[in-house]
């Protein structure tokens, strides 16, 4: 995905965007079908061809085809790449609050890559993003920020109401549809968005 030396072999965080397709075993997977998340990468999300092909006709998105170990043929699924906006989503004093509160501790600095990661947190939890992250309506975004513990790492993801319908009709026990809360910083509730 980030290629050979392209992430952080400590912590997870890559280095930069995506460059390349995600590679899965087919052990444990009758067929690609529907939609999924990979369990050790938060921030995947695939698609089967045919739920790739309708999303595609809607969204504008972007996609890779998913690569697999063993038998299963390349280009049976996709993966829909989440860019990251270039602005930050979330005041630090507010998630080092919020981090600690519910960990003991807010994150901490990678020894070797020197990115910080927040402990992992829902976004149920956190505050909606600025609103000029969603200039240009994109379908779906990414934050800046990473969050993760030991060897794992992720990225907050937003998707646009119509395209989170849709993962969730082709595999409605894989997701949820959830609303985002405007938190203000004393971290009350707000008005859902």
């Amino acid at each position: 995905m980030y290629g050979a030396d392209g992430w952080c072999h400590s912590c997870g965080v890559p280095k930069h965007e995506q460059v390349g397709s995600l590679v899965l075993q087919g052990k444990g997977m009758a067929k690609a079908e529907g939609a999924w998340v990979p369990n050790w990468l938060f921030d995947a999300y695939c698609l089967d061809a045919r739920t790739a092909d309708a999303a595609v006709e809607r969204f504008s998105l972007e996609l890779l085809p998913v690569l697999w170990h063993g038998r299963r043929p390349d280009g049976d699924a996709m993966q829909i790449v989440a860019r990251s906006s270039a602005q930050s989503w979330f005041e630090p004093e507010w998630l080092s609050k919020l981090t600690s509160s519910v960990h003991g501790v807010a994150g901490a600095t990678c020894p070797d890559c020197r990115v910080w990661r927040w402990m992992p947190v829902g976004m149920e939890d956190l505050q909606l993003p600025p609103a000029n992250v969603f200039k240009g309506d994109p379908a779906v975004v990414a934050s800046p920020e990473w969050f993760g513990d030991g060897a794992q790492a992720f990225r907050q993801i937003l998707w646009r109401r119509d395209l989170a319908q849709l993962l969730l009709k082709v595999s409605p026990r894989d997701f949820k549809l959830q609303e985002v809360a405007n938190r203000p910083s004393d971290g009350r509730p707000g008005k859902p968005r």
